[in-house]
C-alpha cells in the first residue's frame, strides 16, 4: 500500500457550519482510491488575529480566512473591512504568515447553494437563501438558525458529493466571470472582493485544495 504524503491546510472561520464543511469536504477527498495525497485541515474558529498568534513562530503557513460579507448594511460593511485590515497586519508580526480570502457575498449559504444549481440572482439578505436550501435539499427549515443547528446541517452535507463540490466550483467561477464583466474588483488592504452579491471567492482554495490532493479532474 503507497504511502501518501500530508498536506496541511489552515484555516479561520467564522462559524460551526464552515468548519463541518471543511470537515465534510476531507472525508470526500480521502475515500477517493486515486488521490495523491491526503488533506489536513486546521480549522479555528477565530478571528484571522487570534489565528495568526497561535501558529509557532518557525511555521511558515497560508491561512484562508472564510467568512461573510452579510449585506449591504454599512455597520456590516465596515466590519467586513475591518477583517480585512485585521489579516493584512497580521500577517506583519513577524511570522511567516500569508492570508487568503476565501470570502461569501452575501454569506457562506451561497456556497452550499451552489452545489446543487446556479445562483445568479441578487438577493437582499441571508434570509432569502433559505428557501432555495429547502426547495434544492427537501427540507422545511423555518429560520437560517435551524438550518444551521450541527444536525440538520449534517444532513445536508450527507447529500454532497466531491462531483457536486466540482460543480459549485463551476458555478463560482461563472458568478466571479459575470461580477467581473461588469467591473473590476474592490481593493481593501490588498484582498481584492465584489461588493454586489451574489459573489466569492471561497472556491478558489477549495480548488487548489482538490487539485493538489489529486482528485480535481
Amino acid at each position: 500500500m503507497r504511502r501518501l504524503q500530508n498536506n496541511k491546510y489552515f484555516f479561520s472561520v467564522e462559524g460551526e457550519t464552515e468548519e463541518l464543511y471543511f470537515k465534510h469536504l476531507k472525508n470526500l477527498i480521502l475515500a477517493e482510491e486515486g488521490r495523491i495525497a491526503n488533506p489536513v485541515f486546521v480549522i479555528q474558529k477565530d478571528s484571522p488575529a487570534k489565528v495568526a498568534k497561535k501558529i509557532p513562530m518557525i511555521l511558515s503557513c497560508t491561512i484562508t480566512a472564510v467568512f461573510d460579507v452579510e449585506d449591504a448594511d454599512a455597520d456590516h460593511r465596515k466590519c467586513f473591512e475591518n477583517t480585512l485590515k485585521e489579516m493584512s497586519e497580521a500577517e506583519k508580526l513577524g511570522k511567516a504568515i500569508k492570508f487568503d480570502l476565501g470570502y461569501s457575498n452575501i454569506d457562506f449559504e451561497l456556497w452550499i447553494i451552489l452545489h446543487k444549481k446556479d445562483m445568479f440572482g441578487n438577493v437582499g439578505s441571508k434570509a432569502q437563501y433559505l428557501k432555495n436550501i429547502n426547495q434544492i435539499f427537501g427540507t422545511k427549515f423555518e429560520a437560517l438558525r435551524e438550518y444551521k443547528t450541527e444536525r440538520n446541517f449534517s444532513q445536508i452535507l450527507s447529500t454532497i458529493t466531491l462531483d457536486d463540490v466540482k460543480a459549485a466550483i463551476a458555478r463560482a467561477e461563472k458568478i466571479t466571470k459575470q461580477r467581473m464583466s461588469e467591473g473590476n474588483p474592490i481593493r481593501t488592504c490588498g484582498y481584492e472582493w465584489f461588493d454586489k452579491n451574489p459573489a466569492l471567492s471561497v472556491h478558489c482554495v477549495i480548488k487548489k485544495i482538490l487539485s493538489e490532493c489529486g482528485v480535481w479532474e
